[in-house]
């Protein structure tokens, strides 16, 4: 079946935030940093308060006013030496000085954007600029200037894991030792809808309520709840249709705080959408890493450690939970399919005058394992050993498994050699002898790249689920995730049908509204169906419990002796059954002091996400490209790929989700990078016609296979998706490129990989 979300959504019918315009709403814009470092000298919103149309101007000291606090880290971590983390401050407004351009600094309400654009020419501002920190590794440098006072050398974090002094002393013992630095460039996410909000405030009620596009409104709850100093039930979020996030429109952010403070103010609604170019210097990025990589071997070839020396670039301030991110969330796949007995991983957050980083799409993931397939590459050319047979003799082993890794990961499932064996059939890989040479024969350089991959998805999240069966015959069921356009109540609706054995027609979805739930983990790290479908199907089987006591009241009859298929109950051994939607209704008809004890639930049941349900999808993509050695430009020519996502519950969304993440993955492998001017920190890269994204015809025809395995801690057997591609693409991508320019000598190029990069590499080798 495809999904019932498409008709709605193609047919022009969706409901997103600039959808919604509430009676007398106003129109918020903001002025922006116009520096990336500077004090605040002079700042006068006089002449902006007197203009016609404006009826409110917010600067820092007017939200201290309003009782607005600062932003704070959502996930704190500690140093490796227990210490804690750096944590600047970060004003809602800024307040004393700017640290990004984008950073906000006054709010203007008027009744339309018009007005408010002319008031914001009115604003007078002065700054006085200092030294811009953008290069990682100068920042870190003895002597370089500090962003912030507290930060000494510009380190937000210094953290580690892993088995340092075995890895330490596996690299110093080994045959072989190779070392690579890999930079994984910044990362503009650009989702198709940009992001906005809408501001309400109930003077009577006391109560916000914040229309926004989100990955889950539980968390934003709390976030704004906390930023405006009241209670968390004071505060509603309601998510509609979401026009794509990939992580950014997770975070909370300044403008949805401003948009609730200002509508408390001026009493009505107040409104904020982003411009393209707005969300380029206000929107949270992703990636931005400098990984320093070591692989040791022993002498018959065997991986002996794997060690990362990592920069990260976090930006002006921490983002909600970037801390994780740069830190625990990097190294869950560390090593991924190989084994590796020695493991290190260290990671400095460095600040920048940057607006802040967070996830994105794989979180972390991505470049640690495209680090690693990028250095296996390396070493086989090092070696000469065939590249297949350096990662074939290094795979973890059926027989391996459980497998624990020294990063404190249990694989669970997985079969990584079958997996190599079907990618190499898959692609023709004995076939590209005489691919490469029918490009050759056209003056054209042909690579082939290889990599396989892992995610972790699932864990310990704050997730709760309820299955509500109606009168009508149809099941309501509310989940704390939230879709953003992959399909969730498609799948959703699905593993509720086949637990309740009733016709998926009968399911109806419902999320994004934090006054539905009071738990939420919301959507992230392709948790869906390993958190949010094992807890739907626990809670639909705990609504069939309680169902059956209403039932056997109904039905005069012994609750042991109720039976239940497809949609009714039945006393064994009769014909005399009861349908579930009348079973609803009939408890709807018991008065409510015989409803106690296991009667007293009815037709209803939350549950909370319970264990770990850690699942660990894996696969391999092999990609091959053509290179014009006079252009330089590159083109994605074959992919192939092989996945275990355990069980697949609906097979388009499955499709769909994998191809959207090898499109993103060849973008930012290919032609995607965030450049700031490294003496201004002006954004060079602030719209679309100076920051590449993929297009339709930079990406081929993708085939793409299964290689199911079963995963003991999935109660529905499936594996998440979500981020697979995106963390499993990059790594063949570049070793794709690399080995169609390794005649010429060239080892290795640092992504994007651009017709200019590659030209250039080209044109110096031929000297």
């Amino acid at each position: 079946m495809l999904r019932f979300e498409d008709d709605r959504l193609l047919t022009g019918h969706g409901r997103y935030v600039d959808d919604r315009t509430p009676d007398g709403t106003l129109t918020m814009m903001l002025f922006r940093a116009p520096v990336a470092n500077g004090v605040i000298t002079h700042l006068d919103v006089d002449a902006a308060r007197s203009m016609p149309g404006v009826q409110l101007v917010l600067t820092a000291a007017d939200l201290g006013a309003l009782g607005v606090g600062p932003m704070t880290c959502r996930s704190v971590m500690a140093n490796s030496d227990g210490s804690p983390m750096v944590q600047p401050e970060r004003p809602v407004l800024a307040q004393g000085s700017v640290k990004y351009v984008g950073q906000p600094v006054v709010a203007v309400i008027a009744d339309n954007e018009a007005a408010a654009l002319d008031a914001i020419e009115a604003i007078e501002a002065d700054f006085d600029e200092q030294p811009v920190i953008l290069d990682l590794e100068a920042a870190v440098t003895d002597g370089s200037d500090a962003l912030w006072p507290e930060a000494p050398g510009n380190v937000g974090i210094d953290w580690e894991k892993g088995n340092p002094a075995d890895t330490s002393s596996a690299i110093a013992k080994a045959a072989h030792v190779i070392e690579l630095t890999v930079r994984h460039p910044r990362i503009a996410i650009v989702p198709v809808e940009t992001r906005g909000c809408i501001g309400s405030f109930d003077a009577e009620g006391g109560r916000y309520t914040l229309w926004t596009p989100s990955q889950g409104v539980v968390s934003l709850r709390g976030a704004m709840a906390d930023y405006l100093g009241v209670a968390h039930d004071r505060v509603r979020v309601i998510t509609e249709d979401v026009g794509g996030s990939f992580a950014v429109k997770i975070w909370p952010y300044p403008e949805q705080v401003l948009v609730l403070a200002a509508a408390k103010a001026a009493g009505k609604p107040v409104k904020w959408i982003s411009s393209r170019t707005e969300g380029m210097v206000s929107d949270a990025m992703g990636r931005g890493r400098i990984d320093r990589a070591t692989l040791a071997l022993d002498a018959d070839l065997r991986f002996t450690a794997f060690r990362i020396d990592a920069l990260a670039d976090v930006g002006a301030y921490w983002n909600a939970v970037n801390a994780t991110i740069v830190t625990s969330g990097a190294v869950r796949v560390f090593g991924h399919c190989y084994k590796i007995p020695g493991l290190h991983y260290r990671v400095r957050g460095v600040f920048t005058n940057a607006v802040p980083t967070d996830a994105y799409r794989g979180a972390g993931k991505p470049e640690t394992v495209s680090t690693l397939e990028r250095l296996i590459d390396v070493a086989a050319d090092r070696l000469g050993i065939d590249r297949v047979e350096l990662r074939r003799r290094n795979l973890v082993q059926r027989s391996d498994l459980p497998y624990g890794t020294a990063m404190g990961e249990t694989y669970d499932g997985g079969d990584f050699p079958a997996v190599l064996d079907r990618i190499l059939g898959d692609a023709d890989w004995t076939g590209f002898a005489r691919r490469r040479a029918e490009s050759e024969a056209r003056g054209m350089r042909r690579g082939l790249g290889l990599g396989l991959h892992l995610h972790a998805t699932g864990g310990s999240i704050a997730e709760r689920s309820e299955v509500r069966a109606l009168p009508d015959g149809t099941v309501l069921v509310r989940t704390g995730t939230q879709d953003s356009g992959q399909g969730h109540r498609t799948a959703l609706a699905i593993i509720a049908a086949e637990t309740l054995e009733v016709p998926v027609e009968r399911i109806r979805v419902e999320q994004g509204d934090s006054d539905f739930l009071e738990k939420g983990g919301g959507t992230g790290g392709s948790n869906l169906l390993s958190i949010a479908g094992n807890t739907v199907h626990r809670t639909a089987l705990q609504m069939l419990d309680q169902a059956k006591q209403v039932a056997a009241h109904l039905l005069e009859a012994a609750v042991p002796d109720i039976e239940y298929g497809f949609g009714e109950f039945r006393i064994a051994g009769t014909d005399r059954t009861i349908a579930l939607g009348d079973v609803a209704a009939g408890w709807d008809r018991i008065p409510a002091d015989q409803r106690d004890g296991e009667l007293g639930s009815g037709c209803v049941a939350q549950l909370d996400f319970e264990g770990l349900h850690t699942t660990f999808p894996n696969g391999a993509y092999a990609v091959e490209v053509e290179v014009d050695p006079d252009t330089g430009k590159v083109r994605v020519d074959r992919f192939t790929g092989v996945d275990d996502l355990g069980r697949i519950i609906n097979e388009p969304t499955a499709l769909g989700q994998l191809h959207g993440g090898i499109a993103q993955e060849i973008g930012e492998a290919l032609l995607e990078s965030v450049h700031y001017d490294p003496e201004s920190g002006q954004l060079l890269s602030g719209s679309l016609m100076d920051y590449c994204l993929p297009r339709a015809d930079d990406i081929p025809f993708m085939k793409l296979g299964w290689a199911p395995t079963a995963s003991p801690n999935a109660l529905i057997g499936a594996k998440g998706v979500g981020e697979v591609s995106s963390i499993g693409a990059p790594g063949p991508v570049m070793n794709a490129v690399l080995d169609a320019l390794r005649p010429l000598g060239i080892e290795h190029l640092d992504t994007p990989l651009t017709p200019e990069t590659v030209w250039r590499a080209i044109s110096e080798a031929n000297g």
